[in-house]
């Protein structure tokens, strides 16, 4: 018999948003190269952990600060024309 599929709580009851949310923190967990984050991920797969308990936890936190804190470097160096040129053409 299949297993129920779990909708996650902050998807208030959309399974295909739950599909969407789970498949987006296994690829943070299969990224991030954390375990601890990577065993959270696995609870919240499983409907043990809830997101919102799993975005209370020190790993989130930590994986969090990894990932973001290149992107804002990045943005920090981009200027207006630069993200003024990588806009696609839009008809108006």
């Amino acid at each position: 018999m299949d297993e129920p599929e779990i909708v996650v709580d902050v998807a208030r009851g959309d399974a295909a948003l739950s599909r969407e949310i789970l498949a987006s923190l296994r690829s943070i967990a299969d990224a991030g190269g954390d375990p601890a984050f990577a065993k959270l991920v696995e609870r919240v797969v499983s409907g043990e952990l809830g997101v919102r308990e799993l975005a209370g936890t020190e790993a989130f936190s930590s994986m969090l600060d990894r990932l973001v804190a290149p992107v804002l470097e990045a943005l920090r160096e981009t200027t207006y024309e630069d993200l003024v040129e990588r806009q696609p053409d839009r008809e108006v």
